[in-house]
């Protein structure tokens, strides 16, 4: 496979993950102030949606644990280990999350903001491979 075609596969993976993380986001944030039912969320779709946050986020926290990670989170722990908060406090905020979410309680704005960061970290590093392809 050539590198662009490598970059474009790449890309194709890392927006689909953006775009679930960030309606599965959506979804909770809308459950958590209390409008799921404005925004036309089903109780299943919200029960998907923490599901798939439960999950994210238990694989993040345990590729942080380890050496190495699943290719699919390489650059996100490569963004959050070389941050400036320590990835012992990453580690400890995605255990409360888990938690949370397995409790079926409503996330709180200390958990949304955790999830929000991670989502915003994901973003810049899509928009960098966007720009290393459109620069070739």
């Amino acid at each position: 496979m050539s590198r662009m075609g490598s970059i474009s596969g790449k890309l194709q993976r890392e927006g689909e993950v953006l775009r679930e993380l960030n309606d599965a986001l959506l979804t909770v944030e809308a459950e958590a102030l209390g409008k799921s039912s404005d925004f036309g969320y089903s109780e299943d779709e919200i029960s998907k949606s923490r599901q798939f946050l439960m999950d994210f986020a238990s694989r993040l926290c345990s590729a942080l644990k380890e050496q190495s990670q699943p290719i699919d989170l390489q650059p996100v722990v490569r963004h959050l280990k070389s941050g400036m908060k320590p990835v012992e406090d990453w580690i400890e905020d995605l255990e409360a999350l888990i938690r949370k979410i397995q409790s079926n309680e409503k996330l709180t704005y200390e958990g949304l903001v955790v999830l929000e960061d991670i989502l915003s970290l994901l973003d810049a590093e899509f928009t960098e491979d966007l720009q290393r392809l459109y620069a070739r």
